[in-house]
């Protein structure tokens, strides 16, 4: 009879766990939109709209002694990225901006950075910062915060960016730097 009712106690007490482990605490709702808008996407280097939507950015040759302490910067590149332009039917007034994907391979995740991913003899303690240059500041890209928004005006919105060597952990030492990111024209 003993085990009866301990058995019992038992069945009753884990029936109280467990119904209070899966009860719910609260509820997120989302949601979101997906635009109609079709716009060209392209960037480049130059002051007009590039090839395609990807595209290189080379910085220039730099001496050590230029990013001999961390957080040294140097050779800052300007880079574009247009949406819109001749041809295309991306409506004026579209507000566009940038998200450079945080799942992007080379970001550094303790520095928002872009990690060198060069194989062949590559510099050690440098880094690739992306400048958000309408706001002329760094970004940080592990966030997936958007850029600056800009508006289409006669059927062309610019992008304007830039790339630079950053020191990371002391002074850079010579030797190659190659990395890349990944973006997202969005429509906030």
């Amino acid at each position: 009879m003993k085990k009866q009712i301990l058995a019992m106690a038992l069945l009753a007490t884990y029936s109280l766990v467990t119904s209070s482990a899966i009860a719910a605490n609260g509820t997120i709702n989302i949601s979101g939109l997906i635009s109609g808008t079709t716009c060209t996407i392209s960037g480049g280097t130059g002051g007009n709209p590039g090839s395609g939507a990807n595209f290189p950015v080379v910085l220039d040759r730099v001496q050590t002694s230029a990013l001999g302490e961390n957080g040294a910067t140097a050779a800052s590149k300007p880079f574009f990225i247009y949406v819109g332009g001749t041809g295309t039917t991306c409506p004026n007034g579209t507000k566009v901006a940038v998200l450079y994907e945080a799942s992007s391979p080379a970001i550094n995740p303790a520095t928002g950075n872009l990690r060198n991913t060069a194989t062949a003899t590559p510099a050690d303690k440098v880094e690739v910062q992306i400048v958000d240059a309408a706001a002329n500041t760094p970004m940080d890209l592990r966030s997936g915060q958007n850029s600056t928004i800009a508006t289409v005006t006669g059927g062309l919105a610019t992008l304007p960016f830039a790339a630079r060597y950053i020191a990371t952990g002391g002074a850079a030492t010579a030797g190659i730097v190659s990395t890349s990111v990944q973006y997202s024209v969005t429509f906030p």
